[in-house]
């Protein structure tokens, strides 16, 4: 009976986090479909084009992905480090981080003990990363020769 509970207070919690991710997902899509409402919804902090605009929010998307599949228990610590690695691959990844960890950090760090860690290791995979050397060089779609 305990287990029965348990389990269902789970799967409600599961749902809830879903349900506001796909809300989430949806103020995505309006404000990535039209430069004003970007503005409005996620204003950059400094000087940047609209393209990188987009494309920063699109890294702190996957972010907040791997931050519900973290929180939910589909990724172990091990599993987030590599796919953070993955991610901190990248420029893009590492400029939205630059920019945008700070707040991040801020409320990672108020939030429970799966958000202080999950904010912890990717502190600790961009730093890698950063230390690494430089970020993978950027190919622009189209420059690469069709593969048809």
């Amino acid at each position: 009976m305990a287990l029965s509970l348990l389990y269902q207070v789970q799967q409600t919690r599961t749902s809830n986090e879903q349900a506001i991710r796909d809300s989430h997902l949806q103020l995505a899509t309006l404000a990535l479909s039209d430069p004003d409402l970007l503005l409005a919804w996620s204003p950059p902090g400094t000087p940047v084009t609209l393209k990188r605009h987009r494309q920063h929010l699109m890294t702190s998307l996957a972010l907040g992905e791997l931050l519900q599949r973290f929180r939910i228990g589909h990724l172990s610590v091990e599993k987030l480090a590599v796919k953070l690695n993955g991610h901190f691959r990248g420029e893009i990844a590492r400029e939205q981080w630059r920019r945008e960890g700070p707040g991040w950090r801020r409320t990672m760090e108020a939030g429970d003990h799966r958000d202080r860690v999950f904010v912890r290791l990717v502190e600790e995979q961009y730093q890698a990363a950063v230390a690494a050397g430089p970020a993978s060089a950027l190919l622009e779609f189209q420059d690469r020769p069709n593969s048809a």
